[in-house]
């Protein structure tokens, strides 16, 4: 047996004539290929069906069987992607050009030499093997993004739906739809890709006229040169449904927890002021630090209560036009005995182009007054005994701006992005006491947001340093009245 340069592929011969089919099957089996022979199409389709490896598919037609486009439309339907090849006994161009348009992949004739016909066959077996692998690629995409819970679906440059998962297709297709492909986003979803592109969270229509909230990620690719976005639509309903569970449950927990403790730090101010009768040297320190820490645990409950309220916006902020200067020197004033306990200086800086009163910001003057202690208390634990804590007021022109700078170590770059998140502190640095809750720097965001200000950060000269600093929008300064002339 001569040496075979191919690999070895499995071969259908398809052939009415019986002894046509044996010598072909007897050719193609001296070069060790597996051959399997079947008497017509019927039986090759059966055949495909069965799921037995097939690489390529020999049509051998008797005389009166030539009818190639109902043969390849009969084959195909048992397998869309096997290469079909028909065998004429001899060349004939007008034969070989209708198979060609029936569909089929090649047309030869037995006059090949073994060598020729067997390389024409490993070149459409080679073929089949590439579809193959392509059609198991293409399948486990599919079925990976099929099984994706969340909604993903891919649009052309005019924003015209080109494919969609089963998620898009359950959520934005009508009963019994097994495409959107061809429709505008927009019009799938409710939503035009501008707002998507915002990251916000937003509301998608569903097709039977409902929605949910979802927050939308997308990502651009080319296909053949045309552009394609591929965005995946995050159904947020539970993550919502936790969270306002979560803030109930936290609401709750800290609103019992406040009652006993306020009966606690009563108690033990009580006992620190000597109505007992005067304390041991060695219980004083005790008690002071049983009132310190209770005094703590309270911020964090009242921290935790804010945050929950305005999260889930139940909190009403009583905003009126006013001069920020009162309201920072009030603030300063508040902190000047924890600074004095650090040895830290606090510095007001009041320019006279500042409005003491006439044009202000519209603020709550309490919430106002809770967002600059948190920036004031928070420069000062950041600071080293005998520096300075500056808190400058300015007219920016289009508004008013309060900024709170230290002279510490500053924040780490890595953690600038995290500042304003629930929870976040750094770690390291050099802040001096207990540390904090890691909620006073996210309730401030929301805070001066709510309050239609922004709140930032930026480091000091060399790194060395923080300013944080709040800005709100100017309110016009009230006309005088005229004097009306008396006739």
């Amino acid at each position: 047996m001569p040496s075979n340069p191919y690999p070895t592929f499995h071969v259908l011969v398809v052939g009415a004539d019986g002894a046509a089919r044996a010598a072909l099957c007897a050719r193609l089996g001296r070069t060790g290929h597996r051959v399997r022979p079947v008497a017509g199409v019927g039986e090759a389709v059966a055949w495909l069906g069965s799921g037995i490896p097939t690489d390529v598919l020999l049509w051998l037609p008797g005389p009166g069987e030539w009818e190639p486009e109902r043969a390849c439309a009969r084959l195909r339907a048992g397998d869309p992607w096997l290469p079909i090849v028909s065998l004429l006994e001899a060349p004939d161009e007008a034969r070989a050009i209708e198979a060609f348009a029936a569909g089929m992949d090649d047309c030869l004739h037995l006059g090949l030499s073994d060598a020729l016909l067997e390389a024409r066959l490993a070149r459409q077996a080679q073929r089949s093997a590439l579809l193959a692998d392509w059609r198991r690629q293409l399948q486990r995409q599919r079925g990976i993004q099929d099984n994706i819970a969340d909604a993903v679906v891919t649009v052309d440059a005019q924003a015209m739906v080109v494919d969609a998962n089963r998620a898009a297709l359950r959520h934005f297709g009508e009963a019994g739809a097994r495409s959107l492909a061809g429709q505008p986003l927009e019009a799938v979803i409710g939503a035009a890709p501008g707002q998507l592109a915002t990251g916000e969270r937003l509301w998608l229509r569903t097709a039977d006229g409902n929605g949910f909230w979802a927050q939308a990620s997308a990502s651009r690719w080319c296909e053949g040169g045309a552009v394609r976005t591929t965005w995946v639509l995050r159904d947020l309903t539970e993550a919502l449904r936790n969270e306002r569970m979560r803030d109930e449950f936290l609401a709750s927990v800290s609103h019992e927890l406040r009652t006993p403790l306020t009966s606690i730090l009563g108690a033990v101010g009580l006992l620190a002021s000597g109505v007992a009768g005067r304390l041991p040297p060695t219980a004083q320190p005790l008690v002071a630090a049983a009132q310190r820490n209770g005094e703590r645990l309270g911020k964090l409950i009242d921290d935790v209560l804010d945050l929950a309220k305005l999260e889930g916006d139940r909190m009403t902020l009583h905003c009126q036009s006013q001069a920020l200067a009162p309201l920072a020197g009030e603030a300063v004033s508040a902190a000047q005995a924890y600074a004095a306990r650090a040895g830290v200086q606090l510095r007001l800086r009041c320019p006279a182009t500042t409005p003491v009163t006439g044009r202000g910001a519209s603020v709550d003057a309490d919430r106002l007054l809770q967002v600059l202690a948190n920036l004031i208390s928070n420069a000062i634990k950041h600071s080293a005994p005998g520096q300075t804590v500056l808190i400058e007021l300015s007219d920016t022109g289009d508004g008013q701006r309060i900024a709170v700078t230290d002279q510490g170590r500053g924040v780490p770059a890595a953690f600038r992005s995290r500042l304003f998140e629930k929870f976040a502190q750094a770690e390291g640095g050099d802040q001096r006491g207990p540390g904090g809750t890691g909620l006073g720097l996210h309730l401030a965001r929301l805070l001066v947001q709510r309050m239609g200000g922004r709140i930032g950060y930026a480091p000091g000269a060399g790194e060395v340093g923080s300013t944080f600093d709040v800005w709100f929008p100017a309110e016009p300064a009230p006309q005088p009245a005229r004097a009306r002339a008396v006739p």
